[in-house]
């Protein structure tokens, strides 16, 4: 048996259809034994339910060429410069924008079903506040006949605690308008005192290393960093532990001994000394 569709001489593997193994397939995943561009449907229904067309250059066109219906539907209504939020008036653009089926039939793109939201109000749009009683230990919160969740009721103007005081207040076993409006309590009044510092001054620590010149006491970390000082805090703390004089022990550049020439002391006990003039300045 050949195949039924013209100009095919193929064999028809599939009898009942009448069709080769081509055409089969063809019909399969286009509808159609006719050949679709690149080989795909031109209309394609979403795993989740949304369809897509096969639309090569429109504006809203993804990689594959391909954009949604219900954006495609809307564009030419819309615009390219997209509108505000029908919702909140928040500026959108068609990258921001979401396109809302009203009656949730995502396969209805009729433009009166269709609405231009932003990315919030999409997602709030489809709150339901009874679905918070199955994940939420003490449900929803009710006061003058208004059931909600903890989080929104911490929203109100009139309620002065958070979501999780309110939550933990109902866990605890408190009414519904105790756990909204009973006064806040917090322990700052009750916390100790903080107790004093154990470290003592950083001259003063068992394993300090401090180094007074013409009455200037500082650490071996502070004295590095002091102008004419040419060694590290760590050469400094050797020297001075091995008996250097600490005017030597600063001024001695590295893996050299001791300086013996007094007039280099003596310019540098004069830099110190405008140093300390500075401190008491």
């Amino acid at each position: 048996m050949q195949c039924s569709v013209d100009n095919c001489e193929r064999e028809a593997t599939y009898k009942a259809a009448q069709l080769c193994q081509m055409h089969y397939f063809r019909v399969r995943r286009n509808g159609t034994v006719v050949k679709t561009p690149i080989g795909r449907a031109l209309r394609y229904v979403t795993p989740n339910g949304y369809i897509t067309l096969y639309k090569p250059g429109h504006p809203l066109s993804n990689k594959t060429n391909c954009v949604f219906e219900h954006r495609f539907v809307m564009w030419p209504i819309v615009g390219p410069d997209c509108r505000p939020c029908e919702l909140c008036s928040k500026p959108q653009t068609w990258a921001t924008c979401h396109v809302d089926h009203i009656d949730d039939n995502r396969q209805n793109n009729s433009p009166t079903n269709l609405r231009i939201l932003c990315r919030g109000c999409n997602v709030k749009r489809g709150f339901r506040p009874e679905s918070h009683e199955f994940r939420s230990k003490v449900g929803l919160i009710e006061f003058e006949g208004k059931r909600d969740t903890s989080t929104n009721w911490a929203r109100d103007p009139r309620v002065k605690v958070s979501g999780n005081t309110i939550r933990l207040r109902k866990a605890a076993g408190m009414t519904d308008a105790e756990a909204l409006f009973s006064e806040k309590v917090t322990h700052n009044g009750r916390r100790k005192a903080p107790a004093p510092r154990k470290t003592n001054h950083k001259h003063e620590r068992s394993n300090a290393v401090a180094i007074t010149i013409e009455g200037v006491t500082m650490s071996a970390a502070e004295w590095s960093r002091t102008d004419g000082v040419v060694v590290t805090e760590n050469t400094i703390i050797n020297r001075v532990r091995s008996g250097w004089d600490p005017v030597e022990a600063l001024i001695t550049p590295g893996r050299q001994r001791p300086i013996a020439d007094e007039a280099i002391k003596a310019t540098y006990r004069a830099k110190t000394r405008e140093l300390k003039k500075g401190q008491a300045a």
